[in-house]
């Protein structure tokens, strides 16, 4: 994981880039009103003192068109810029360059997160996995235990079981806790000596309080938080919801496909 300074230079970085981006749209808007200030202006100065002011409305239109379709171009970019935004390298399934990155902000003791672990996670991926790349990121506030299970299930991931122990634990919610850690170690044959270090250390703890701090920055408020290509979807909505936007996400990206 990247050092907690660098993770502030990189969201600095970021933070500039965006402002620059918005100043631009703002800067273009404000263009095109101007220029139509002027041409009604134009217009009054020319026109006899009592005759109706009229402007050229076809000229007006193209301008109008002229700014949004920059708008368009200029969220376009910014969409494609910000994709992998928050994608850090958390553990993730799927395609790593896929054209659908969807990042969830979770905790393992929410039960908004185990409906969505339940009731959107797993169709969603057989539906449409082969286009996503998942990511999962913590956001452990809710209970005293949020942040070592998460660490626990970090812990996993330093051993390449990640995903599993995800399952387990929003499987298992209400077993939750030091021992049920060391149990699922041992159903999915960790090295238990590193496994139980890396829980007593707390060597992912620092890891799991970036990734809350990441989410709050992004405008995470509460859990779970989803960014699908950078747009914020909060709470645990239906797979409709999640199906209708990837649906559109596959159009701009020129996919035609329906699940089936």
């Amino acid at each position: 994981m990247p050092e907690a300074n660098e993770t502030t230079q990189a969201e600095k970085r970021e933070t500039t880039a965006s402002a620059g981006r918005i100043g631009l749209r703002e800067l273009l808007i404000a263009a095109a009103f101007c220029v139509i200030g002027i041409l009604i202006g134009k217009a009054a100065y020319e026109a006899p003192a009592d005759q109706v002011v009229t402007v050229d409305e076809a000229q007006l239109r193209a301008i109008i068109e002229s700014v949004l379709d920059g708008r368009e171009a200029s969220a376009t970019a910014d969409q494609e810029s910000d994709r992998f935004a928050l994608v850090d390298d958390d553990p993730y399934l799927g395609d790593e360059n896929a054209p659908i990155v969807i990042v969830e902000f979770s905790d393992f003791f929410c039960a908004y997160c185990k409906r969505h672990f339940d009731q959107t996670f797993r169709p969603l991926l057989e539906n449409y996995g082969q286009f996503i790349r998942y990511v999962y990121r913590d956001f452990a506030r809710l209970t005293p235990e949020s942040t070592p299970a998460a660490a626990a299930a970090q812990c996993a991931f330093a051993q390449g079981k990640f995903w599993e122990f995800h399952a387990a634990f929003f499987d298992h919610q209400d077993e939750l806790g030091y021992e049920f850690y060391l149990k699922t170690a041992e159903e999915y044959e960790l090295d238990i000596e590193d496994y139980t270090a890396c829980l007593d250390q707390g060597r992912y703890v620092d890891e799991v309080d970036i990734d809350g701090f990441d989410g709050q920055i992004a405008g995470v408020r509460g859990t779970p938080g989803f960014f699908i290509n950078g747009q914020i979807l909060s709470g645990a909505q239906p797979y409709s919801i999640f199906e209708r936007v990837i649906q559109r996400e596959l159009r701009k990206a020129g996919i035609d496909y329906g699940p089936g």
